[in-house]
């Protein structure tokens, strides 16, 4: 309860950048209040998705190796674990051939949701968290869930949002959602933490 508690309070102090900064997009940039939207609520994942894994940022670094490059090694003692990691990335297979015509092909979905969790791993050598290969296998095997689960309910992939789509709007929305967590959240996050337990 106490991670959730968490990750919403970095949520917030992410979205304060995220909502303006992709509002200012929306106007020069995406040229759509529809996309803008989703693109919004697809940003606040991705920094949720950032919170929950710890992701590192300005404010706090450090360089810690541990390493487990054998797959399936110790995922069904952690099976709880697993499983958050799996849910976690359902949304994300959800997203991309939901809003962008590229990612109706899995190849192309899988291959964004291998690259964003090894990019993810590789990031965690910079917190105290292990850098695990069973955590990209449960990972891509969650955004191969939800990309089953939006291509069940719609074969068209909502038309009307992906013919206006681009996918390098894709790249700004992820990259912006990067630096927000790296450099901006984690001084409004503290500060809200502050305000909380004070």
């Amino acid at each position: 309860m106490r991670r959730i508690y968490s990750t919403l309070i970095e949520m917030i102090a992410a979205g304060i950048f995220i909502v303006p900064i992709f509002s200012m997009y929306g106007k020069f940039i995406f040229h759509s209040l529809r996309r803008t939207i989703m693109y919004i609520i697809f940003g606040l994942y991705l920094v949720a998705v950032l919170a929950l894994v710890g992701f590192p940022n300005i404010a706090y670094i450090c360089f810690d190796i541990t390493i487990n490059v054998i797959p399936f090694v110790g995922m069904a003692a952690d099976f709880h674990n697993t499983w958050l990691n799996v849910l976690l990335f359902v949304p994300l297979g959800i997203f991309l051939p939901l809003l962008w015509d590229k990612y109706k092909d899995i190849k192309c979905t899988l291959m964004f949701s291998v690259i964003m969790t090894i990019g993810i791993e590789f990031s965690q050598i910079f917190t105290h968290r292990a850098t695990d290969i069973n955590d990209v296998i449960a990972n891509v095997l969650g955004a191969f869930i939800g990309y089953c689960l939006i291509k069940t309910i719609t074969n068209k992939f909502a038309r009307y949002v992906k013919r206006e789509s681009h996918v390098n709007e894709l790249y700004i929305v992820f990259g912006t959602a990067v630096l927000v967590m790296f450099f901006m959240q984690p001084f409004v996050s503290s500060l809200l933490w502050k305000m909380i337990l004070a």
